[in-house]
């Protein structure tokens, strides 16, 4: 995403909500290995993750 709309959307705290997210703990490594595949640095992570769940997409918004 460029600059120029982060600034007027994700940064910009009058726009932005921010939710906290509680896991039970049993789940928190599951979470965790979850959110750095899709949100971390790897590229190829969200990539394999997207080729194994994309058959079982439904009702996409988009």
């Amino acid at each position: 995403m460029p600059v120029k709309d982060l600034k007027q959307t994700t940064m910009d705290p009058a726009r932005r909500t921010l939710l906290r997210v509680v896991t039970p703990a049993e789940d928190r490594a599951l979470t965790s290995d979850r959110v750095e595949s899709l949100m971390g640095r790897k590229p190829e992570l969200r990539f394999r993750f997207i080729q194994d769940h994309a058959r079982s997409a439904e009702l996409l918004d988009v």
